[in-house]
């Protein structure tokens, strides 16, 4: 029987694999490695996508009522989604500028770097946020049952 703590830790270790291949690549956004880098990023948004919804639309909502009117764990998860989401596009943008000149003149390629990095330490810090804090919490508050069923919602519905 899966768990859906189970489920988000694992996808969790996938995107740190990908975080890993995306921080070598940032050192040389031109030429192949802007390829690389476009492809690993790409590879970076579609599974933040399916994983955020997970989260958001399955898991959180399971959780939120069984959080105290005190605890904003569930709001700054979700504001760090909504920050996570923001250095997306900005980083998309430059992407998108960088792709479209035959050299990337070296302020894009600077900006590239800057925001990528500042992308990785977002996910990474809300990883591990998420893991020593509402995951932990699931494992604690949620029987397994429970925890089976949130786990194939978020396989049907995410």
């Amino acid at each position: 029987m899966e768990l859906s703590t189970d489920i988000l830790r694992r996808e969790h270790h996938r995107m740190e694999r990908r975080l890993e291949r995306f921080e070598g690549e940032l050192g040389n956004p031109q030429g192949k490695g802007l390829v690389a880098l476009a492809r690993t990023f790409a590879e970076i948004q579609a599974h933040l996508a399916s994983h955020v919804r997970k989260e958001e639309e399955v898991f959180y909502p399971a959780l939120a009522p069984m959080l105290t009117a005190t605890d904003m764990e569930i709001g700054k998860l979700l504001d760090a989604h909504a920050d996570i989401r923001e250095t997306s596009a900005a980083f998309q943008d430059l992407l998108d500028r960088a792709q479209a000149a035959e050299v990337p003149d070296i302020s894009v390629r600077a900006d590239l770097s800057s925001i990528g990095w500042e992308l990785w330490n977002l996910i990474h810090h809300h990883i591990t946020e998420e893991e020593n804090g509402l995951l932990a919490f699931a494992d604690r508050q949620l029987d397994s049952s429970t925890q089976a069923q949130l786990a194939l919602r978020m396989q049907t519905e995410g």
